[in-house]
């Protein structure tokens, strides 16, 4: 879902796209990076060369092992990521991945919490060398240094507020992706699984939209009471990533309810892998 005209699609994040759908590497490396993100629905790895640039991308269906951000069934997880990983080395076209890995969580967990992430991809073979706050990570893929990102996830919508790279302020609160797919197989008498496979059809959401709209505007205004919070509404550009931010409508939903202009991200189910990757290796670059 490319937005050329969008202020937010960098170099990496439309390479990230085209390495998502392509069979094969995108490019040569001599060194790997991969950020894995453990999301409510999909398991995204992302993998960037030595010189920030995206190889290659996988997800998978995370099948239940995280819920609102939070690794649930952790054997789970590791063998859905562990799929994931299989497709990414025939991806690249090697036996063995030789890589280093991060991961990231989402705010407001503790940081017991939170390192289950890392062990995840630790029990995956990789040296986990980077631990990123998630809204941390997307502004690093928008190259954003100032601003306010709110994260549709699966099970949550997160708001963080960013000065010079720094995060100000972040919350998370539930109701994501999930609770759309739950109000679609109600509203059309189908099992969940039914619906969520319905709701990604890109050429049947314009026909379900009206019935997702009360679940958006619950997300926007849950984010504009944080934005207000903050004291920052207004006062600096706001971007909508994260799968569940994918859908027709979304971005104009949350403009009109927070009062402000929302600029839908390009490919925001990338985002925050992408940013994953790319914080570790910068903070490997620049550690060298």
């Amino acid at each position: 879902m490319l937005m050329s005209s969008s202020p937010w699609l960098t170099p990496q994040l439309e390479a990230c796209a085209e390495a998502l759908e392509s069979p094969r590497a995108l490019a040569s490396w001599k060194e790997l990076y991969l950020g894995f993100d453990l999301g409510t629905t999909n398991l995204v790895v992302v993998a960037v060369n030595e010189e920030g640039f995206p190889l290659s991308a996988v997800l998978e269906s995370s099948q239940s092992s995280v819920r609102d951000g939070v690794v649930v069934d952790y054997w789970a997880a590791v063998q859905g990521m562990r799929k994931a990983l299989e497709r990414l080395s025939r991806k690249l076209g090697v036996t063995e991945l030789k890589a280093v890995g991060a991961a990231a969580y989402p705010p407001g967990i503790s940081a017991k919490t939170a390192k289950i992430c890392a062990n995840v991809v630790e029990t995956l073979g990789f040296d986990c060398l980077g631990l990123y706050e998630e809204p941390t990570a997307a502004a690093v893929a928008l190259n954003m240094e100032r601003g306010a990102i709110i994260d549709i996830g699966g099970g949550t919508t997160g708001i963080s507020v960013l000065d010079e790279g720094q995060v100000l302020y972040t919350a998370d609160e539930p109701t994501g992706g999930t609770h759309m797919t739950l109000v679609l197989a109600g509203s059309r008498g189908i099992s969940f699984d039914e619906a969520e496979t319905l709701k990604r059809d890109r050429n049947e959401q314009r026909r379900f939209a009206p019935v997702l709209k009360p679940v958006l505007e619950k997300m926007a205004t849950i984010a504009r009471d944080h934005l207000e919070r903050s004291g920052h509404l207004g006062g600096m550009p706001i971007v909508l990533v994260g799968g569940g931010a994918d859908l027709p409508g979304a971005e104009e939903i949350l403009s009109s309810v927070v009062g402000h202009r929302v600029d839908l991200a390009p490919e925001p189910l990338l985002v925050t892998p992408l940013g994953i990757a790319l914080s570790l290796w910068r903070d490997r670059r620049d550690g060298s």
